[in-house]
């Protein structure tokens, strides 16, 4: 599930002059929200004050090959979920299935990882303190939100939005049918991905090409994890945004904790927002 569908949509919707007050004071409150966050971070850096409180990582202790294990492990686990349904189950029994796969692999990975020896901060998934991670997450929401929302406008026109979560909204709308979309976009893809992405690859590149706070790793890690994305219209390019900003985030935290927050936080405003977009007109 992609945290840009609601923007693809909104954008659509302004385009079409269908609600276009609403959808552009949308627009403008998110670059404002936006603007004012982006000038709370220049006004830290220029004071040479820490915009985001933490501590470096250990260096990943996992290679190339562990790399890539772990992703064929994770891909396998997940396949091998969806493959428990027929070919042509309904989508949202098949969404569920991967839901299922993403979080068993999930557990799998972690729990492989802590029997090799790796603590919880090297892993990722620890943090001194809670109300920190959410403040950094609610900001960097926040932060984001406005910009992508314009590229994705603008992507928008060129080729149009297309995911399954909608094609699935729109065939059932359910109590049922919204948990499985929730399950899966809320908690089981921002856990497994900002393990993968932004742990696992992110931490394997900058330890095989260090640069200068990370800059190669996290544009590479966040290049990947945009393309991850493939075939779903042109959604992949803010993705790439979006995964640039949430390796800053967790890199200079020190753990996943903020970015697993973020990341959830705006996939559940993409269910919100397509809960509405989906609803049958009375």
């Amino acid at each position: 599930m992609t945290a840009l569908a609601w923007l693809s949509i909104l954008a659509s919707d302004a385009a079409a002059l269908s609600g276009g007050v609403l959808a552009w004071g949308g627009v403008a409150a998110a670059l404002l929200a936006s603007a004012g966050v982006a000038a709370r971070i220049w006004q830290c850096e220029s004071q040479r004050g820490e915009v985001v409180p933490g501590r470096e990582w250990p260096a990943a202790e996992w290679s190339g090959a562990g790399v890539l294990l772990i992703a064929c492990g994770w891909l396998l686990v997940v396949s091998f979920c969806v493959s428990l349904f027929p070919a042509d189950a309904p989508l949202l029994d098949r969404m569920a299935g991967q839901a299922a796969g993403s979080i068993v692999a999930t557990f799998a990975v972690v729990a492989g990882l802590r029997a090799s020896g790796a603590s919880w901060r090297s892993i990722g998934l620890s943090s001194d303190s809670a109300t920190v991670d959410w403040q950094l997450a609610v900001g960097g929401l926040a932060l984001v939100t406005g910009p992508l929302l314009l590229i994705s406008a603008a992507l928008n026109q060129v080729v149009t939005y297309e995911h399954p979560v909608i094609d699935a909204l729109n065939a059932n709308h359910g109590p049922v049918a919204i948990a499985i979309v929730a399950i899966t976009a809320v908690v089981a893809a921002p856990i497994a991905e900002e393990l993968f992405f932004r742990r696992i690859l992110l931490g394997w590149i900058d330890a095989r090409v260090p640069s200068t706070g990370g800059g190669v790793a996290i544009l590479g890690s966040a290049l990947l994890f945009g393309l991850s994305h493939w075939g779903q219209g042109l959604a992949w390019i803010p993705l790439v945004l979006l995964g640039v900003a949430l390796g800053e985030l967790a890199r200079r935290r020190g753990s996943l904790m903020p970015a697993i927050l973020l990341h959830a936080l705006f996939n559940a405003v993409s269910v919100v927002m397509l809960i509405f977009q989906t609803a049958p007109s009375s």
